[in-house]
């Protein structure tokens, strides 16, 4: 999602300015790993990038990401990522890295599957071996539901699923389904509990070179994509849902959000002494009021 988010703001910003868009598009790692990327950013050696959850390595206010159960559904998402919270964020982003962010898309909700047992509730993931990111904040999460978090590639997962080297992973739908893993789980808890952001970022030199006219051209086209990249997330949750419904090989079961939550207080806490006090308050405060 994140290279189809800057294709759909590249496409939007030649459909407005046609010949006079003028730049070189680079897919994937063509010019380097996410480590590289964060790098050449701030350089200047790329002007606009995607950045998923290695955001954090840029600024440690983007460890609010990591806050589980902070969005209830897209609705949330674009009313604190497209308002204050977001803001914050960007000033946060351009005074600790020196690069300006044009809009929040999306990477999804990230849910739960395993071969132990239907996770409804926090008891339920007490000694369920689960592969998790290597993120400090994700691994205290699971911890601290009493699962046994485990740092893995994701590229060993399936492996790993199917031999029973671990017992379960959590990733968004799309991952799950494009990479099979459903194939070797037995069941899907859909506990939407961390929503990761891909955060599309310019360098702020060239951001600040462009005139006032370009720059609103600029993060229009980006905020659009943004917008579309959520919409069609949104659509493909629903479709690979009903996919493995209808295929009726993994059971499906909804989680008690409120029981979860109830038990994240240490969570909070942790991802406040990385993202700060201040920010981790209004998030959680924004994301409370209805």
């Amino acid at each position: 999602m994140d290279t189809l988010l800057l294709q759909t703001m590249a496409d939007k910003l030649k459909a407005k300015l046609g010949d006079d868009l003028k730049g070189d598009f680079h897919h994937s790692a063509a010019l380097g790993d996410e480590n590289v990327h964060l790098q050449q950013i701030r350089t200047g050696q790329i002007d606009v990038t995607p950045m998923g959850s290695d955001a954090v390595q840029l600024d440690p206010s983007w460890a609010v990401f990591e806050l589980p159960f902070l969005f209830g559904d897209r609705g949330d998402v674009a009313r604190l990522l497209d308002g204050e919270i977001g803001e914050k964020l960007r000033q946060s982003m351009r005074a600790k890295a020196g690069v300006e962010v044009l809009a929040f898309g999306e990477m999804g909700f990230r849910q739960i599957t395993n071969n132990v047992r239907p996770i409804t509730k926090p008891e339920d993931l007490r000694g369920v071996k689960l592969r998790v990111p290597g993120s400090q904040a994700r691994m205290l999460t699971f911890k601290t539901f009493g699962a046994t978090p485990v740092s893995l590639n994701y590229g060993e997962i399936y492996l790993a699923l199917q031999s029973g080297t671990i017992d379960g992973q959590e990733n968004p739908l799309n991952d799950i389904v494009s990479n099979s893993m459903h194939e070797v789980q037995a069941y899907l808890s859909l506990s939407n509990h961390v929503y990761t952001p891909v955060t599309l970022v310019m360098n702020g030199s060239k951001f600040d070179s462009l005139s006032d006219a370009q720059k609103t051209l600029v993060k229009e086209a980006a905020a659009d994509a943004a917008v579309e990249l959520r919409k069609i997330g949104e659509q493909k949750d629903r479709d690979l849902l009903d996919k493995l419904k209808a295929g009726g090989k993994i059971a499906i079961n909804e989680i008690d959000r409120p029981a979860f939550q109830a038990d994240s207080a240490a969570i909070y806490a942790s991802v406040e002494g990385i993202a700060g006090a201040d920010l981790t308050k209004a998030v959680l405060e924004a994301a409370a009021a209805k």
